[in-house]
């Protein structure tokens, strides 16, 4: 009896008919996907003798031509899409620098290639005018969706009945400021001789930004920090030009951050002039 295998075709002659008739060419693992794409072309062609092909011959190869062109465009078509989406493997450390150096992102090779898709992804998918987007909660969610364990806070107070606006300082009154007692001893993170020791974040990523708010102005202002008002939060120094790039991406354009923000390295220093002082 005949056995139906891998082999079989419908194409030889003891094939015998039936349900069981294999209706397809046998598949070699051996083949290419020119060669594969080479024999589709050679089945659409009627069975007559004048469209004969022969293996290698010149229709043959005219095929294997055509079907080398068209895979190469295929590939380098998916090619240039995955080097334009961070949204794939295939989007490298290259593409990253690229993209980082169009969008004029902060490249931090430091982060994994992971971060850095993520941070591309944001910068070209945000749009641009959305009031939902301007509120402190969507900004906070996107910076602590970023890696930054921060909290975003609205400066408008309910006092006495009336709204108001305050500035760092009169936010750190009450909390506790850096007290420096000379020798680059510091107690506490945040101020020094009862600065609030805020940064301001208006129109450069770069530290130590000078920038004048008047107080007719704090409308228009907000504050960046820890989970309380007033707290700090900490960001490691690698990334602290790239924090201050992604507010500045976020905020509307007219206000002005105030950040309460310090870093691992002034905490390590902080740490050690504590130990050599009283332990």
């Amino acid at each position: 009896m005949y056995q139906v295998t891998d082999n079989s075709t419908v194409h030889s002659r003891n094939t015998p008919h039936g349900k069981n008739t294999p209706h397809r060419w046998p598949v070699s693992s051996k083949l290419s996907l020119v060669g594969i794409l080479s024999d589709l072309a050679i089945q659409l062609y009627p069975t007559g003798r004048a469209f004969y092909t022969l293996k290698n011959g010149i229709k043959d190869l005219i095929h294997i031509a055509i079907n080398r062109s068209f895979i190469r465009i295929i590939n380098d078509a998916k090619s240039t899409i995955d080097s334009t989406f961070p949204d794939n493997d295939n989007f490298n450390v290259d593409d990253c620098s690229l993209w980082e150096y169009r969008l004029g992102i902060v490249t931090n090779t430091s982060l994994s290639v992971v971060d850095r898709r993520a941070a591309i992804l944001r910068k070209t998918s945000r749009g641009r005018n959305v009031p939902a987007r301007q509120s402190p909660s969507y900004i906070q969610y996107q910076l602590q969706v970023a890696g930054f364990n921060v909290y975003v806070h609205e400066n408008i107070f309910l006092e006495g009945g009336i709204w108001i606006y305050k500035t760092p300082q009169e936010i750190t009154a009450g909390g506790t400021n850096i007290v420096q007692h000379g020798n680059g001893f510091q107690h506490g993170i945040g101020a020094e001789h009862g600065a609030s020791g805020a940064q301001v974040i208006a129109n450069s990523f770069q530290q130590n930004e000078s920038f004048s708010v008047g107080t007719e102005s704090l409308w228009a202002t907000f504050f960046i920090g820890g989970e309380t008002l007033g707290s700090f939060a900490v960001i490691p120094v690698n990334r602290m030009e790239e924090f201050r790039e992604l507010v500045l991406t976020l905020k509307p354009a007219h206000t002005v951050a105030f950040t309460f923000i310090t870093n691992d390295e002034q905490i390590k220093v902080f740490n050690d002039n504590f130990n050599d002082t009283f332990l």
